[in-house]
């Protein structure tokens, strides 16, 4: 029966929301398998159907796409361009100063930001920085205030490099396509370099989230076998977390009930500029290592504690708090019972305020995308001032400052309380910063109850030599139950505990040991089989022709190395990594000249980057040009006092010039 407000809406005297007016155009004819789940879930269908999943991939429409191209134009990624319509309805978007026209061939998310796929050469799709604001309904650039840019004062990424839009960085098949559609195989081929992408259904559909068998059910026809029907928490979490993660891919092939670890490398704080030393989004993390990161990580909190699985949705407001009172309201935490709004109230003369603007405050990416925080922390001003993290109090208090909030807060919250997590902050922010020590490490390791962060602090006492007492925290981390922290283990001590990680039964550790053993295992080593599927896998990045390189030069054939490091070059000609492991390979071959020019490209892509400039020294001592070397050590050394080898380098340099 429908209900009043249902006749209003349809009968045209209320007027519609963006998704309503979106609901009417549903296209299912693509949806195959879900529509058979519709004939006995309708409900679930239906919640499903208004989510952003149901829309995170479709074909444009003009009931839904016109209006933002009616011929506006936008500067993005170095081009003008001009939003248009051709005389059979096709949208494009057409480069002003060239005249040249790129066609639309898909279209993904609906809110805040619409982004359209433009058709390539190659037959793929690729992702432009011009975005559509449907709220704005302007057009903008998702990159305008990105690192890169406001690098280089404000110049867009160039044709050619990896971030541009026409690169392998905004590949639809390779960087999108998992996470919008169902069933999604990327198929690429490493000797034509093309993609034969398949996938079962647009959009994330039953089918991601399900398991669904090819023939039906005997008895109820159901898709689902009735052994796969009921998953444990952890199943449904790491499905959730196969696209709601920032991690490496290290298969291609996982499928619902599978372990996220099996296939899947999860990124963690353990490089700057990626999250902030608390854990706190940084760039875009998609929630996963920030939730691992909280102890509700690790005490059984699931995503469908807060999720409508098929909505998308929360399960109840947050405005009052009664998302976060459904389990702090009750005897189910040990902290206590606490009332509606209590800590805002009172820490702050009863102004109300939800829980989640403090314990999960919003970052904006993609220019107009604001996204919460799910790490649930503790606003704290004190490591604000120590390590420039975040302080969520400013995001309402404009008009004051860190020290003003952090005087506030410390006369209410004793040093037990606001100081129970510095430890581990200062350890891993120090570290980050290059000022940290082993021990600081250590001490903040042997505290740690969460397993991601002891996985994160273990990745970041690499940068400290193995000492006795480094050595036996990492062998005992070896036995860890959680493949994170075995992981780190492994690839800080390597030998014997690498060689025994072989045998892991987690794939992501077996991985971690591989690279630490490459060189000296059998070409017919299952683990070494097991990287060259995941090089393979990955070859359509640089990342991955640089591990198919790393791969082939151990085994001696230098032309795939070669041939695949230049691959990695051409995709992302920004990258230091890329020309310095190339560098190095050339050197390795007596190639010195041509070493050299990967490196004088580096140095001339980063100036200020005292490793390059070390590196570059390298080079020119290769060739004898020995005076040039001693200028590129020094201006390592000016760059970074602390750079060891470029100190002894120069030493060294300045006695032989002598």
């Amino acid at each position: 029966m429908r209900t009043l407000l249902s006749v209003l809406v349809l009968s045209g005297l209320l007027p519609c929301s963006a998704a309503e007016e979106q609901r009417k155009h549903w296209d299912e004819s693509a949806l195959t398998i879900s529509r058979k789940c519709a004939e006995c879930h309708r409900k679930e269908y239906d919640e499903w159907a208004g989510s952003d999943h149901a829309w995170a991939w479709r074909h444009p429409q003009a009931a839904l796409d016109a209006e933002a191209f009616a011929g506006q134009r936008i500067k993005a990624h170095g081009m003008e361009l001009e939003m248009q319509r051709d005389a059979a309805g096709v949208f494009q978007m057409r480069d002003v100063a060239t005249g040249k026209v790129y066609t639309v061939g898909g279209v993904i998310g609906r809110e805040p930001l619409v982004q359209y796929l433009l058709r390539w050469k190659d037959g793929g799709l690729q992702t432009p920085s011009a975005a559509w604001d449907v709220e704005r309904k302007e057009w903008f650039d998702v990159f305008r205030d990105d690192a890169l840019q406001q690098e280089r004062g404000g110049a867009t990424r160039k044709p050619g490099e990896w971030g541009h839009w026409t690169g392998r960085g905004m590949n639809w098949e390779s960087q999108c396509a998992w996470c919008h559609m169902s069933g999604f195989r990327k198929n690429y081929d490493v000797g034509t370099d093309t993609f034969k992408a398949s996938w079962q259904e647009p959009g994330i559909t039953c089918i991601q989230c399900h398991k669904v068998s090819a023939t039906p059910d005997a008895e109820d026809g159901c898709l689902v076998a009735r052994g796969d029907r009921k998953l444990t928490p952890e199943q449904h979490d790491d499905n959730c977390a196969s696209c709601h993660a920032r991690r490496e891919e290290l298969t291609g092939k996982f499928t619902v009930g599978d372990k996220f670890d099996e296939h899947f490398r999860l990124e963690l704080p353990k490089v700057p500029g990626v999250f902030y030393p608390n854990g706190l989004q940084w760039e875009e993390d998609y929630s996963e290592t920030s939730f691992r990161l909280h102890r509700m990580g690790r005490t059984g909190v699931t995503c469908y504690d807060c999720h409508d699985p098929h909505s998308g949705k929360v399960n109840k407001p947050t405005e009052n708090d009664e998302l976060c009172l459904q389990c702090h309201g009750t005897n189910k935490v040990v902290n206590g019972v606490l009332a509606p709004q209590v800590g805002h109230n009172k820490l702050c003369g009863g102004k109300a305020m939800p829980c989640i603007e403090c314990h999960m405050p919003r970052m904006t990416y993609m220019g107009r995308d604001p996204r919460r925080d799910h790490g649930l922390h503790w606003p704290d001003p004190r490591m604000s001032i120590e390590l420039g993290v975040p302080n969520a109090c400013l995001n309402c208090h404009k008009d004051k400052d860190h020290q003003w909030c952090m005087e506030y807060l410390e006369k209410r919250y004793k040093e037990e309380r606001m100081g129970k997590y510095r430890q581990r902050f200062r350890a891993a922010g120090h570290a980050l910063q290059g000022k940290g020590s082993v021990q600081e490490l250590l001490a903040a390791y042997k505290a740690e109850e969460i397993a991601a962060w002891r996985a994160t602090l273990l990745g970041l006492m690499a940068q400290f030599p193995l000492t006795p007492e480094v050595q036996a925290v990492a062998l005992g981390a070896t036995q860890d139950p959680d493949a994170l922290v075995r992981a780190a283990a492994v690839e800080l001590l390597g030998g014997e505990a690498a060689r025994k990680a072989l045998a892991d039964k987690t794939r992501s550790v077996r991985h971690a040991a591989g690279w630490q053993l490459f060189p000296n295992l059998p070409a017919d080593h299952p683990v070494l089989q097991e990287m060259l599927e995941t090089a393979t896998h990955q070859a359509d990045q640089p990342t991955g022709a640089m591990q198919l390189a790393m791969l082939a030069s151990a085994r001696g054939d230098a032309a795939t190395a070669d041939a695949q490091y230049r691959r990695a070059v051409e995709r992302d000609p920004v990258s230091a990594v890329a020309r310095m492991d190339y560098a190095v390979f050339l050197a390795q071959q007596n190639r010195p000249v041509d070493a050299l020019k990967q490196m004088l490209a580096c140095a001339r892509e980063h100036p200020q980057n005292a490793e390059v400039q070390y590196r570059l020294g390298l080079s020119l001592i290769e060739i004898g040009q020995y005076r040039p070397a001693l200028r590129a050590m020094q201006k390592a050394l000016k760059l970074d006092p602390q750079h060891a080898p470029a100190a002894e380098a120069a030493r060294q340099l300045q006695n032989y010039i002598r």
